[in-house]
């Protein structure tokens, strides 16, 4: 047999034999053949020499794949691996930005940077096992291939070291020694325990140690023989990480060593689901197993539940117990970690009188017997006195129920409260699971389970129930510490808010109270600015006395200020005692005002300043005349006008007589109306219990509405619409008169002609006529009367007509 050999520098063909190309080349040999041999000879033999340098430094292009155990930043650390896995749904990378981001040297060397002609040819995403395969190509040759494989992972795993601090995602790469089996089976995930079936000698167990170690730790290795002819010899090995267990089947499977070919996968343990296959389908089994899953379900659910319900109690108490320990430490520490906030100014006098905060004092220490109730207008400092005294204080409980009632369900008003008492997370799950746990009791055994926060007609008692409970041990628990003198404290903020008076919200509250009060559980504190509440509260729970503390503002405010000003020994600004007497104890305003003169206005400015902007909101809440305002609005401007006019002249009016008005005709909805937009507040008058006054919404207010009362123009506008309705209600009354009037006549007429016989029964039935004149007499005279006013009126429309087109002539000149 000969072989043909084209050579690289002539055109010629040189035929060797197999003997001479196999032949060992000897130089001294060659050296003799060199002048002793024929021409023909030396060419074969400077061929031979050739064939055997191009057999030694060929390069061929070869192929090798890398797997890298992550590939995503968006997944950390060790995977966990679960039958349902929402993370295969999470969009990732894509292949074409993976192969950027490798050939772009971001986690490793360039291709320019890497021996052999290294070239990236394509990336196989491994969403399940949060891995990838990078595929590429090398130039080497056959006897220094493994060679360049060892020294191209070297580079790859050297790069990826470096550069762990700037991916700050922990990711490895490994050399794919066999031929992975790419599969994406659905029931397939990966566990931490593989199986490696046998094909072909027998492996040791130091072989596959040998081969396994590199890719994690691992707890064990177990062989198996073969069972039978179908089954083969296996081996079990478990991982400590399910990572690495991914890593050697991705990379391992395929391999052939020392003659034995490896198949890997992952060994799934036996799960839930496959015994309760095991258990359905028995035929003994079954028949006593399916009927009571249903009863199984319902005491699972309802399991849940009340363990639920005993983390809510636990809440409330901890928040009934330590939350002034959290109040304390928020503010020791919230000047720690607001470098840039404003540290808050104090206040300039305290809100409270030392009378008031003594009393509040005495019935806090004295045994829970009566209802406490702080009343007051809007920003009077009720709030501030009852944290000022209850400020450090332990076994403390506050329900606002302003954030409650703006709920737009039961279940919502449920769920605020319970963040307000500190169970928020764990009741909305108590009512998804009472819901459920209800209605899979309703369906499997045909009524509800009681006792369930679903069985209960409101949630919002459910919580309160919590808390009664809570405080019922916590007041237990001082018994036994010898602290029966401190009760706990719940204070009600904004009870019974002036614009839902009537809500059943407010009857719980009062049976809640109630049962703390009466087995002297705690104090309940109820704080209002409706005047209303006494006779609510003696309505709801007449077996119960109140003490009331009313904090409306002081006939002297000013004293405050002397005696703040005596205490710091400051200098009282020139007209600071007469605007601070017209602002009153409103806080808002009475801050807004501080906040003015410390940045440098006058006092004299500064109320000017505040009067103009209240100015602006009385006219912007009570006169405005665009279309969304009017048919929302309760009220008629000439309503509020004659509010107005009247208090602009007085400190207050009295509310029964401002009802009974005609512009109000007894209807008090006008007037709840302006006292819910804060307008005008309605009050007891001092030193009387029955009898109800009305003031203005704040004190600014009185001056705010002198003002408005003193415009010319507007004042002349105002009484021109008043006359105008009363015009309107004149003409209306006169159109009634004449109806009536004209159905008298007719009916008199009748009369003539019906009993004009002389069998008229007159003597039995009496004389109508009479009657019809007597009737006729009364309203000829009130029309006399209407008619007089409505000419009244008139007129009075005419003047005012003439005088605002002269006042407005006047204000444009």
């Amino acid at each position: 047999m000969f072989r043909i050999l084209q050579n690289q520098t002539t055109n010629s063909k040189i035929i060797l034999s197999r003997s001479e190309v196999n032949c060992t080349y000897n130089p001294i040999s060659n050296f003799s053949r060199f002048f002793i041999f024929s021409h023909v000879q030396k060419q074969r033999v400077f061929a031979r020499n050739k064939l055997f340098a191009f057999l030694a430094g060929t390069e061929e292009v070869e192929n090798g794949q890398l797997y890298f155990d992550n590939y995503d930043n968006m997944r950390i650390t060790t995977p966990v691996r679960w039958p349902i896995d929402i993370r295969r749904f999470v969009s990732g990378p894509s292949e074409e930005k993976l192969m950027e981001k490798l050939k772009s040297g971001e986690w490793i060397p360039t291709e320019s940077e890497m021996p052999h002609n290294f070239k990236i040819e394509g990336v196989n995403i491994r969403k399940k096992e949060d891995g990838m395969f990078v595929n590429f190509t090398f130039r080497a040759n056959q006897f220094q291939k493994e060679k360049a494989l060892e020294e191209i992972i070297e580079r790859v795993q050297t790069s990826l070291k470096e550069k762990h601090d700037v991916l700050w995602f922990n990711v490895n790469a490994y050399l794919v020694k066999g031929k992975p089996f790419i599969e994406n089976l659905v029931d397939r995930y990966p566990v931490s325990r593989l199986r490696i079936e046998f094909q072909g000698s027998d492996v040791l167990t130091e072989t596959l140690y040998k081969y396994l170690e590199p890719y994690g730790l691992i707890r064990d290795i177990n062989l198996f023989p073969a069972s039978s002819k179908y089954i083969s010899r296996y081996a079990l090995v478990q991982y400590v990480k399910v990572r690495s267990a991914i890593c050697a089947k991705n990379c391992l499977h395929g391999m052939t060593v020392d003659g034995a070919r490896f198949n890997i996968l992952y060994d799934n343990p036996v799960r839930m689901y496959r015994i309760y296959k095991w258990i359905i389908n028995h035929p003994t089994l079954s028949t006593i197993s399916i009927p009571l899953i249903p009863f199984v379900a319902v005491a699972v659910v309802v399991g849940i539940t009340y363990g639920l319900d005993f983390i809510c109690y636990i809440f409330v108490r901890t928040r009934i117990a330590y939350y002034h320990l959290y109040q304390q430490l928020r503010e020791k520490t919230s000047g720690l970690f607001t470098t840039f906030r404003e540290k808050p100014e104090e206040e300039i006098f305290n809100f409270s009188t030392k009378e008031q905060e003594e009393k509040l004092q005495n019935w806090l220490k004295d045994p829970p017997d009566n209802f406490i109730v702080l009343l007051g207008p809007t920003n009077s400092g009720k709030s501030a006195l009852v944290n000022k005294i209850l400020r450090g204080k332990r076994n403390t409980l506050y329900i606002k129920c302003d954030d409650i009632i703006d709920s737009r369900n039961k279940n919502e008003r449920a769920l605020e409260l319970a963040k307000q008492v500190g169970c928020s997370p764990a009741f909305s799950l108590v009512i998804s699971f009472s819901n459920l746990g209800s209605l899979l009791a309703n369906e499997v055994i045909g009524h509800k389970i009681f006792g369930l926060p679903s069985t209960v007609d409101d949630p919002v008692k459910k919580v309160l129930d919590l808390v009664e409970n809570a405080l019922y041990k916590t007041r237990r628990s001082r018994r036994t510490q010898n602290s029966e003198n401190e009760f706990p404290i719940v204070v009600i903020d904004a009870y019974m808010i002036k614009y839902k008076e009537n809500h059943d919200l407010w009857e719980l509250l009062i049976k809640f109270s109630s049962e703390l009060v009466t087995n002297k559980l705690a104090h309940v504190v109820f704080v209002s600015s409706n005047i209303g509440i006494i006779n609510h509260l003696g309505n709801q729970a007449p077996s119960m006395q109140v003490n009331t503390l009313d904090l409306h503002e002081p006939d002297e405010v000013i004293n405050l200020v002397d005696q703040y000003a005596r205490d710091k020994n400051i200098v009282i600004p020139e007209g600071l005692k007469e605007a601070v007497s017209s602002i009153g104890m409103h806080l808002t305003d009475l801050g807004l005002f501080i906040g003015k003169i410390r940045n440098g206005t006058k006092p004299d400015d500064a109320l000017n300043n505040l009067v103009s902007e209240a100015k602006a909101d009385v006219y912007r809440i009570a006169f405005r005349d665009d279309f969304e305002h009017v048919a929302n609005k309760e009220w008629s401007d000439i309503q509020f006008w004659e509010i107005l006019k009247g208090l602009s002249k007085k400190e207050y009016l009295f509310y029964d007589i401002v009802k009974s008005s005609p512009l109000f005709d007894d209807d008090d909805t006008p007037i709840k109306a302006m006292e819910r937009s804060g307008l005008i507040s309605i009050t007891l008058l001092p030193k009387e219990s029955t009898v109800s006054i009305i003031k203005a919404g704040k004190p600014l207010y009185q001056k705010v509405f002198a003002e408005i009362s003193s415009d010319e123009l507007f004042e002349t506008k105002m009484k021109y619409k008043t006359a105008q309705y009363y015009l309107t209600l004149e003409n209306s009354r006169i159109k009634e008169y004449e109806d009536e009037l004209e159905k008298l006549v007719k009916i008199d007429s009748k009369w003539n002609n019906k009993w004009s016989s002389r069998w008229s029964f007159s003597w039995l039935f009496g004389n109508g006529h009479e009657v019809i004149n007597h009737r006729v007499k009364f309203l000829l005279l009130q029309l006399k009367k209407s008619l007089a006013r409505a000419k009244k009126h008139q007129k009075q429309i005419d003047e005012l007509k003439q005088n605002y087109e002269l006042i407005l002539n006047r204000k444009g000149r």
